[in-house]
């Protein structure tokens, strides 16, 4: 089985904080998703063997595209490809667009999780995001998927950005005990280089909030949430229902296949990427070629290690007994430096044959990661 990403990179409006692949060229829409047609055509005989478990619309926005693009989009995809009967299909939606959605009607062609990106529930950082979504917007998308069939909800929040500070979170998780939510992901703000946000923080002109006080947010967040219902389950993600089955497949290092621009995809020992050229992405399909701009091969020691990384982000853990078994290692020894190191620290514990972070490891996760890296 595999899992199936496709990138949708149009925005109304690129956000102030981006630097996924994405435009606000949306007059080339059409011809985009002609050569995603050709992309998909490319693949879908290679896959005809393969079952795919989860399906993931990312972007962008793919909520930009309208009821009239995404069906046929939904349609080509249903009878390209071997979709399991207990299939998680996401696609994501900004408040702006969704709420024009017939949400039941993509129901009924597959789509049964949403995420939509919201971000905050206060004006001022909305704006300062360059948001264009109102809270109001918010509430007519979530009455939109209300009339539909569709019960996985997800909602996207940051916290730590400039001028943020410990009463905003807390008037942000009142906002969000309000909301129809099943799963919230609720990351740290990362300043990126190139983005206007990004660019304002790395020069100075806008402050972050000091480590002490992001990290108390983050602490106010996981308890807070823990009390309207949320299971923390990795460390950005919590859930009232089910995890969002098609990102765990990326933490546990499963196989995933990438369409569209800047996609990505990792299947066995071999891991590619499609061009982020948007031009050179339509013009490689219009030739009848794959748009892949990267490739390499990954050894037993990257697979392992990819593993072990991504499996600290999860409550769940390490998992050592299978890691042992697929590669034939005695884990504790191979391993002892960094996890002798980090028990002894209080940011690493054994639980029932696994090693996982705990509440203070989250804190100090890259450092985790780093001491396991640096022992293999």
């Amino acid at each position: 089985m595999i899992s199936l990403y496709i990138h949708l990179p149009f925005c109304r409006k690129k956000c102030a904080y981006c630097d996924f692949a994405s435009t606000s060229k949306t007059g080339d829409m059409d011809a985009y998703l002609r050569a995603l047609d050709r992309e998909i055509n490319l693949y879908k005989e290679e896959l005809r063997d393969q079952e795919i478990r989860t399906i993931y619309l990312g972007g962008g926005t793919p909520s930009v595209l309208g009821q009239g693009r995404l069906v046929p989009l939904f349609e080509k995809i249903q009878e390209s490809f071997n979709l399991t009967k207990d299939m998680e299909w996401t696609m994501e939606v900004n408040p702006e667009s969704g709420k024009d959605l017939d949400f039941q009607a993509l129901n009924q062609l597959g789509l049964n999780r949403v995420s939509m990106g919201i971000q905050s529930g206060q004006r001022k950082f909305l704006d300062l995001m360059g948001r264009i979504h109102s809270l109001e917007d918010v509430d007519a998308c979530l009455n939109q998927l209300a009339k539909s069939s569709i019960e996985e909800v997800n909602g996207d929040f940051i916290f730590g950005l400039p001028g943020q500070a410990l009463t905003h979170v807390k008037k942000d998780l009142d906002y969000i005990q309000g909301l129809a939510l099943t799963h919230l992901s609720y990351y740290s703000f990362i300043p990126e280089e190139g983005t206007p946000l990004g660019e304002e923080v790395l020069s100075g002109l806008k402050k972050l909030p000091k480590d002490q006080e992001d990290r108390l947010m983050d602490h106010y967040i996981q308890d807070r949430l823990a009390e309207l219902g949320y299971q923390q389950y990795e460390l950005s993600n919590f859930t009232k229902k089910n995890p969002c089955r098609h990102n765990l497949a990326y933490w546990q290092v499963q196989d995933y296949l990438g369409l569209g621009l800047s996609a990505h995809s990792s299947y066995r020992d071999q891991r590619w990427a499609n061009t982020p050229c948007l031009t050179s992405y339509m013009e490689d399909l219009a030739l009848g070629k794959k748009p892949i701009d990267q490739r390499e091969k990954l050894s037993d020691r990257d697979r392992l290690m990819e593993k072990i990384i991504l499996s600290l982000r999860l409550n769940s853990g390490i998992p050592v007994k299978d890691l042992e078994e697929d590669y034939g290692i005695d884990f504790k020894k191979v391993f002892s430096r960094a996890i002798e190191k980090n028990i002894q620290a209080q940011s690493l514990e054994e639980v029932e044959g696994t090693y996982r972070l705990t509440s203070y490891g989250q804190d100090v996760a890259n450092q985790v990661e780093l001491d396991f890296y640096r022992t293999f």
